[in-house]
């Protein structure tokens, strides 16, 4: 499956989460090493889509007052190895994406907000 959608900003609570011990193991072995301290968020025009990408999803367990986290590997821009991860408790909508890397994301691949990106889900 491949989804196109465009870079926006986020909450900026990515960093915070991305930090935390429950989840920094689990994101280690998803990306084979640690992960950039942040989300690149990405806006889809069908949130239904969202619905199709989770169903090949896995399951990272929070714990310790922290919540699941649903994640799929993908490639951004037939560039980048990372995970759309899809937290149970958020505050983005269904048709925002958020993206994990092993690198900043903006700053290697030069995206700014509005920028088109396109997303290839790996099974």
């Amino acid at each position: 499956m491949q989804v196109k959608g465009r870079v926006r900003s986020g909450l900026g609570e990515g960093a915070y989460f991305m930090t935390r011990d429950v989840y920094l193991e689990p994101f280690r072995e998803i990306l084979g090493s640690d992960p950039f301290p942040g989300t690149l968020n990405i806006e889809i025009d069908d949130p239904m889509i969202t619905e199709k990408i989770l169903k090949g999803a896995r399951r990272i367990r929070g714990g310790h007052g922290f919540g699941d986290v649903l994640y799929v590997k993908a490639l951004l821009n037939d560039d980048v190895e990372g995970a759309l991860v899809f937290p149970l408790k958020t505050r983005h909508s269904p048709s925002c994406l958020e993206f994990i890397a092993p690198v900043p994301l903006r700053k290697t691949l030069k995206l700014r907000d509005g920028d088109t990106v396109t997303l290839k889900i790996i099974n």
